[in-house]
């Protein structure tokens, strides 16, 4: 499968007193890079929205930290889908600074509409077969 690549530096906003990555900020860079993975493959956050009425909300999602991110340090952020299910999937995120893992996380992600009889809710809805097919060319559908 594909990768997506986001290089993030760490930022004194985005440490503890202790100089420390705050670790919410972890689940931020995860979306930052699942969107670009989904961005990659041609489709953005807007284009889903607006063409589809498309939302991919994150329904679950997990870490395991190896070692800390420090201020000044540049992580590189690996993302790849790594499980399809009918309505769902799952995607991976490796986080390194070099050759160091940092920690692994993941979402689980579905592809949900608003609800036509209460638009405050969201309906899981089967992928389309267009999108998956992109996401594992790792090319933008035609």
């Amino acid at each position: 499968m594909p990768i997506a690549r986001h290089v993030v530096r760490i930022e004194w906003g985005d440490c503890d007193a202790a100089g420390i990555t705050f670790y919410p900020n972890y689940f931020r860079w995860f979306d930052a890079a699942a969107w670009r993975l989904f961005g990659q493959a041609g489709f953005d956050a807007a284009t889903l929205m607006a063409s589809r009425g498309v939302f991919l909300p994150i329904v679950e999602a997990g870490a395991r930290f190896h070692r800390p991110g420090w201020l000044g340090d540049e992580l590189v952020i690996e993302s790849r889908v790594a499980e399809w299910r009918d309505r769902f999937f799952r995607v991976s995120h490796a986080v390194r600074r070099g050759d160091a893992l940092v920690l692994e996380g993941f979402e689980l992600r579905c592809w949900a509409m608003r609800d036509p009889e209460d638009a405050r809710r969201m309906k899981a809805q089967p992928v389309p077969a267009d999108f998956r097919a992109a996401l594992e060319a790792g090319e933008p559908a035609a």
